[in-house]
């Protein structure tokens, strides 16, 4: 019975000091940003119908960003890369018409699309760059305006997350 109590013992302890050698995730950066380690984050460009959502999507990529951790996000003058991004496409669409009345429509779509750019802030070489997109659907609800500029917000956060993803994990 002693020698069990003694055997339990030590697999105990072994198994208490073996608990924090398990695997971990490290920093997970794609391959041709692996030396960045803070990142500025510029007022996106519009080359859209789309008034004022320059401040709105940068906004909401950096807090995507600080939320991930794996950059640290600093002005332009600290930052070892600069990401600048242009809002190329605001589309939005009917998906769904009244079924009483065919040139009506009861649900919208809005698909956003950016391309970005890292580059290099010594060197202004491009690290990475691409093109991430946002959607949603929504409903009319009579005031079209109000609708579309909630849709906005959400398809940005889609966005933010998508280019966030392809930053941090490289897909």
């Amino acid at each position: 019975m002693i020698k069990f109590s003694i055997q339990l013992l030590i697999a105990s302890l072994l198994l208490a000091t073996l608990g924090g050698c398990g695997y971990h995730v490290g920093e997970i950066r794609p391959t041709p940003l692996r030396s960045v380690r803070t990142l500025a984050v510029n007022n996106f460009k519009n080359s859209t119908w789309l008034p004022r959502v320059e401040v709105l999507m940068a906004d909401t990529l950096i807090k995507e960003l600080q939320q991930d951790g794996t950059y640290t996000i600093v002005g332009d003058d600290k930052a070892d890369a600069i990401l600048n991004c242009t809002l190329n496409r605001a589309e939005r669409r009917s998906i769904r018409s009244v079924t009483t009345n065919v040139l009506a429509t009861s649900e919208y779509a809005l698909v956003l699309e950016v391309t970005y750019e890292v580059q290099d802030r010594v060197t202004g070489a491009v690290l990475q760059a691409g093109t991430s997109r946002g959607e949603t659907t929504f409903f009319p609800t009579g005031d079209l305006t109000t609708d579309e500029r909630q849709a906005v917000s959400v398809a940005t956060q889609r966005m933010a997350v998508d280019l966030s993803s392809k930053l941090t994990e490289g897909w």
